[in-house]
């Protein structure tokens, strides 16, 4: 299938198509350099609304199947929930070869997999949805685990571009912000960057595979987070009487920094390992 019938296979408004198609094409880029091939079996963490899944799916054909896997529930997602969405998905040309279980989670061993039962395991920009540092390792011992592959993408925090500056300041706000609060429903809780995966995968002895930055100047990601920070975090700040004065005018005064006017996304950090 090509980009469009991908697209088409999203449950969406029709005013959002430009959007999915956005972020469609970015993830064929990233399948595409972690040569997923025909007829693998994948599992995917963290697959919310399809995003991924689908392209995944495409690429391994009906030889092939997708265990999409997310700890948030079906109502969890907006304008769609995850549940309608993953639905609707199922429903489509790339059904026959997904599966999803939402609501589950595999730290409190809600579900397991015989050891090597996938050919790779995905996590795609999912990563900062962990808790910890250390609640992604152990995720990340488990894929290591049940696929012979892993592989991974997250947001590449070595900005190459001036205009990437607002995309970085409202994830550093975000996530230093989150660092303080027992619960959260954030994007971002926990703030991981290329340098830190390096050094799990050297610290677990994995092989480590081709490393790449993939840059999509039209993801709608980094919009989204500065108009988070301003349209949300900072009003909470100045509500928050919890947090040290200090910290809190420091964080204030650098969401003040960040614009959206010619604003670009970060590239996507990606590589993948072998436990061996």
């Amino acid at each position: 299938m090509n980009l469009e019938e991908i697209v088409d296979c999203m449950l969406l408004n029709e005013n959002d198509k430009e959007i999915q198609r956005t972020q469609t094409e970015h993830r064929i880029k990233l399948v595409d350099f972690w040569q997923v091939k025909k007829g693998d079996r994948v599992l995917e963490v963290g697959c919310g609304q399809g995003d991924t899944t689908a392209v995944l799916a495409n690429v391994v054909g009906q030889d092939g199947f997708v265990q999409g896997i997310d700890i948030a529930p079906r109502t969890y997602g907006a304008p769609f929930t995850i549940g309608d969405a993953t639905d609707h998905l199922k429903k489509s040309q790339l059904g026959a070869q997904i599966d999803f279980k939402l609501g589950t989670d595999i730290l409190k061993g809600d579900i397991t997999f015989p050891e090597k039962a996938f050919d790779v395991a995905v996590l795609s920009h999912a990563s900062w949805y962990f808790s910890s540092k250390a609640e992604l390792i152990q995720m990340l011992v488990l894929l290591s685990k049940w696929a012979k592959r892993v592989c991974y993408a997250e947001w590449d925090t070595r900005i190459t571009d001036v205009k990437q500056t607002s995309h970085m300041l409202a994830v550093l706000t975000q996530s230093s912000y989150e660092a303080f609060k027992q619960e959260t429903q954030s994007n971002i809780r926990t703030f991981i960057t290329p340098i830190d995966m390096q050094e799990i995968i050297q610290s677990q002895n994995w092989k480590m595979g081709a490393e790449t930055s993939i840059f999509s100047e039209k993801m709608q990601d980094s919009r989204w987070e500065i108009s988070y920070v301003k349209d949300f975090i900072t009003k909470e700040l100045e509500a928050d009487l919890g947090l040290p004065e200090k910290f809190k005018a420091f964080l204030l005064s650098q969401s003040k920094l960040i614009t959206l006017e010619n604003s670009l996304p970060m590239a996507t950090y990606c590589t993948s390992w072998r436990a061996e």
